[in-house]
């Protein structure tokens, strides 16, 4: 399938997307935690959907921060824009994270709920490793959720025709992206919660 079968999919969802997808909270407090965003960071939000981080991250940037919100569907990005363009934290960038060449650098890149859509995950963590993020830097792949309940409700889309792969472990992941030269210091894989963080050294 390709990328404009996933644009199609969640362009026609998009009115429905915050009734029927629940997070928990707790989880997510917990992710970010682990990202240790701090009040001056540059964060990339990665396939932000209708902006499900971007409170939690505006939170943490109370200073200089913003967070550059990515997102290849149109529609999506115009529901993040509209509930949370009043922050004057966030900008809104309509593109496809796994193709576009990005030019910013950031201190944190978030991706959240998106790594089982992209074609090539290691590839792409790797290219906005070397390229995007600044040193000191983390990268967090990451799910409020398990495994095993993100590839149910994968398999249950792909009926939708929407693209997406198997997620494989946490431990599997790590060790693909350490293969690739990647440096990762957590990890975390269990019925709440699924996190691989890739930092970069200063």
């Amino acid at each position: 399938m390709s990328c404009q079968n996933n644009v199609d999919f969640f362009d026609s969802v998009v009115e429905l997307w915050d009734e029927i997808n629940t997070y928990n909270v707790e989880a997510i407090n917990h992710i970010i935690d682990k990202a240790g965003i701090g009040p001056d960071d540059v964060v990339l939000d990665c396939g932000t959907g209708t902006g499900v981080l971007i409170p939690y991250i505006v939170e943490k940037i109370t200073e200089n921060g913003w967070v550059d919100a990515y997102d290849m569907s149109t529609e999506m990005l115009k529901v993040a824009h509209r509930k949370f363009s009043s922050t004057e934290k966030a900008r809104f960038i309509l593109g496809n994270i796994e193709r576009d060449r990005l030019f910013g650098a950031y201190d944190r890149i978030m991706m959240f709920c998106m790594l089982p859509h992209l074609d090539d995950p290691v590839a792409t963590v790797a290219r906005l490793y070397e390229g995007n993020l600044m040193p000191g830097g983390r990268i967090v792949i990451a799910f409020p959720s398990s495994k095993e309940e993100i590839n149910s409700i994968h398999h249950e889309r792909q009926h939708n025709h929407v693209h997406s792969h198997f997620l494989v472990s946490a431990d599997e992941l790590a060790d693909d992206l350490r293969h690739a030269g990647l440096n990762v210091d957590y990890v975390e894989d269990n019925d709440s919660c699924y996190i691989v963080r890739v930092a970069k050294p200063q």
